[in-house]
């Protein structure tokens, strides 16, 4: 009987920069965020003597909620790179930072006082 093959063995790919993805989707967020705040403000110029309080209502609520996101996903974006820094300076350091952190002191054994023994010798 011929011997037993072996499965191909896949290369693994693992992503360069896992960051690199995050910032590409940050900035594809952020396009997608001037891109509806810009179509918004065009539209607004058209629209806004067209409609009823109620519209004027949506509209305002929506430019809030496009300007509010805008907002949000800088400091999203800022987060992420400070967690990311976190976790690739404890990535770092490795198991040695981790035992040379503690102190082990020896305990001294407890005198006791002459004072006391004497007391119950009495």
């Amino acid at each position: 009987m011929p011997p037993a093959k072996k499965p191909a063995s896949r290369p693994r790919s693992t992503p360069k920069r896992p960051t690199a993805k995050r910032q590409a989707a940050i900035k594809r967020l952020n396009k997608s965020l001037d891109a509806a705040q810009d179509a918004l403000a065009s539209l607004g110029k058209d629209a806004s003597k067209d409609l009823g309080t109620g519209g004027r209502d949506l509209y305002k609520n929506l430019q809030r909620f496009i300007k509010d996101a805008r907002r949000d996903s800088g400091k999203l974006s800022k987060a992420l790179e400070r967690d990311i820094e976190q976790l690739q300076k404890r990535l770092g350091r490795g198991p040695k930072a981790k035992t040379s952190s503690r102190r082990t002191a020896r305990k001294k054994p407890a005198r006791r006082s002459t004072a006391k023994r004497s007391a119950s010798r009495r």
